[in-house]
């Protein structure tokens, strides 16, 4: 398997008094078995996001993106590590805690299908919000907020 390659920003002195990150994975490990074989797709990763900030990942196939990002939206948990988001650590939560912070707090828009092309944007982004359970004007005017 090739070199793992994540983002990774350190926390400097400067940045410890601004806010809290929205999203904060702190040497993040991630193993899988292949038989008897064990294969490390994440080894100590750290990854910074704070509010307004876009990222992208890039890295060739196999270096561990998705994984990386499953560990972040808190699809997996990590074998080391820990992942907060809001200053929350969220690695070794339940699957029902997870699922809710999930639910509230994480947001995927992915690159292919996944979006319904009957409905617009802003729509798209409130049917989660209507399935968490908002009224559809507090849903509306929370999906205006993430599309700005």
């Amino acid at each position: 398997m090739s070199e793992t390659v994540v983002a990774d920003v350190e926390l400097r002195e400067e940045q410890q008094d601004e806010e809290v990150p929205i999203l904060f994975l702190h040497a993040i490990e991630r193993h899988y078995r292949q038989g008897e074989r064990r294969l490390t797709i994440l080894n100590a990763a750290d990854f910074t996001l704070r509010k307004g900030e876009m990222v992208a990942l890039v890295a060739p196939s196999g270096a561990g993106k998705s994984t990386l990002l499953h560990l972040a939206g808190l699809l997996e948990r990590p074998d080391g590590g820990d992942v907060m988001v809001n200053g929350r650590a969220c690695g070794r939560l339940s699957d029902e805690h997870r699922t809710a912070i999930r639910r509230a707090e994480i947001g995927f828009v992915y690159q292919f299908h996944h979006l319904l092309p009957e409905f617009s944007a802003l729509e798209n982004i409130m049917i989660p919000q209507i399935i968490r359970g908002l009224g559809k004007p507090e849903a509306e005017k929370r999906a205006a907020q993430l599309l700005d």
